[in-house]
């Protein structure tokens, strides 16, 4: 009988035990695949925010556009991140007069963070200047008379001012950032759930004191 006991006690709390970790430790996070490129932004004369260009820099651009690049990487759950600095043409151009038959363009480009250089690289300084053009140049019209520009032969653009130095669109493990599970936990977790699972836990070391309990008391 005491033998039976006691492994009765022992199975309760090895499933006690198991709510436990269950409730306090998180699920290992799974790498995400995702590429890493250069991305292209536009703002419009008098635009205060960037806007995730469609298409290629073929389009004619007019006085006062402001023209964005930056290295970026994004997945299916994480988006392209765009320059740090907005697209403010008077900050980049507000010295530079207008002349006739050209036109003035903010040029900003962002080299992106350390976390998503490619192995060997470090990210360059960021970039901002006023590209003054002709009439009816494009975004690529920009772009190379400022900085050298390498790409592919679909014209998907590589590399700006020598940077990455050979890879294009390479596909990526998107970073993550490195933490405990108790407190990856508390991260992701709202207060309510937080709050419940303390609870839940509380009540699981309340179950298994009453059934010690009650195991010693049949015992005597």
């Amino acid at each position: 009988m005491k033998v039976n006991r006691l492994i009765s006690l022992f199975s309760l709390s090895f499933l006690i035990s198991s709510l436990f970790t269950s409730l306090f430790i998180a699920p290992a996070a799974r790498a995400e695949t995702g590429y890493r490129y250069w991305g292209y932004f536009q703002a419009a004369s008098g635009a205060t925010s960037w806007t995730a260009a469609m298409t290629g820099p073929s389009t004619k651009l007019k006085d006062g556009d402001v023209e964005g690049w930056t290295f970026t990487a994004s997945s299916n759950d994480i988006p392209a991140t765009a320059p740090m600095m907005d697209p403010d043409f008077a900050s980049v151009c507000g010295d530079v007069s207008q002349v006739a038959g050209k036109i003035r363009v903010g040029l900003v480009v962002d080299f992106g963070g350390a976390e998503i250089a490619p192995e060997g690289e470090t990210p360059k300084e960021f970039f901002s200047d006023c590209v003054v053009v002709a009439e009816g140049s494009t975004g690529l019209d920009v772009l190379s008379s400022a900085l050298e520009v390498r790409s592919d032969k679909s014209g998907l653009i590589c590399g700006i001012a020598g940077y990455p130095a050979q890879e294009c669109g390479v596909e990526i493990t998107m970073p993550s950032v490195n933490a405990s599970p108790i407190a990856a936990s508390a991260t992701n977790e709202s207060p309510m759930k937080s709050s419940n699972s303390l609870a839940l836990g509380a009540l699981a070391f309340i179950a298994l004191v009453v059934a010690i309990v009650a195991l010693r008391r049949r015992s005597k």
